[in-house]
């Protein structure tokens, strides 16, 4: 399995794919060390390593009762979604949109999150924004891509259309029509509640996948701000 997914951080994926002849993958992905491959090309290539015969895309599925209960059995982490879905919860906090000013794209989403993700345990599903308002301030003051200091109401406003995120709010509101500005004073004003959906953090008992969603979210912070910067903030929000 290892010399599979080495050749395809070697080639990347549009040549590994090219190579082995697969069609890159519509749901199924393996996740190994935070990133993405598509399961069934891995799946394939690896047997051909260990048996000297590489399986064709056709020959096999590469759905939940083939190469995903294969590679989890093996203690991968396969990232899926339902029927017609293009991804899981993994895929889904990968595609994550992101702010952007003058050209520079801000890690607040994912700071958040990983703040969340390691508090997972000690604090309630949803928390108010005057509890952590501070700490969060901090923690995002030196992911700023503008002048202004990050202002934490933002991403804890703005998290809520996200698979990951719960916001709540008074009875009545349409979250999908409201207003970013509108929400992110709301946030402050009636100190809105808000924290990990139900489903991550009942993915999050699972220390493989635990593990995994935390090291996409490093990623992602790395790549959008600096690798010393996700470190520091690893190092602040500890084990």
């Amino acid at each position: 399995m290892l010399s599979a997914l080495e050749e395809f951080d070697e080639l990347g994926q549009a040549e590994f794919l090219r190579r082995r002849g697969y069609a890159e993958a519509r749901n199924f992905r393996l996740v190994y060390r935070g990133r993405f491959y598509d399961s069934k090309a891995i799946a394939g290539v690896a047997h051909g390593y260990a048996t000297g015969y590489f399986c064709g895309s056709s020959e096999f599925s590469g759905g939940l009762a083939t190469v995903a209960d294969c590679l989890t059995g093996l203690g991968f982490v396969v990232d899926h979604g339902g029927k017609h879905s293009c991804g899981g919860l993994l895929w889904d906090l990968e595609t994550t949109k992101v702010f952007k000013v003058s050209g520079r794209s801000a890690a607040y989403k994912f700071v958040v999150l990983l703040w969340a993700v390691k508090r997972a345990k000690a604090q309630p599903e949803l928390i108010h924004f005057s509890d952590v308002r501070a700490e969060l301030a901090e923690l995002l003051a030196p992911f700023a891509v503008a002048k202004s200091a990050p202002n934490p109401a933002d991403p804890w406003v703005a998290l809520r259309g996200s698979s990951w995120w719960t916001l709540e709010v008074s009875e009545g509101m349409d979250l999908a029509t409201a207003g970013h500005q509108v929400l992110s004073a709301l946030a402050s004003r009636e100190d809105l509640r808000a924290g990990l959906s139900e489903s991550v953090r009942h993915r999050l008992r699972e220390a493989t996948w635990r593990d995994e969603a935390t090291r996409v979210l490093e990623r992602r912070i790395a790549e959008l701000s600096s690798p010393a910067r996700a470190y520091e903030l690893v190092r602040q929000l500890g084990s």
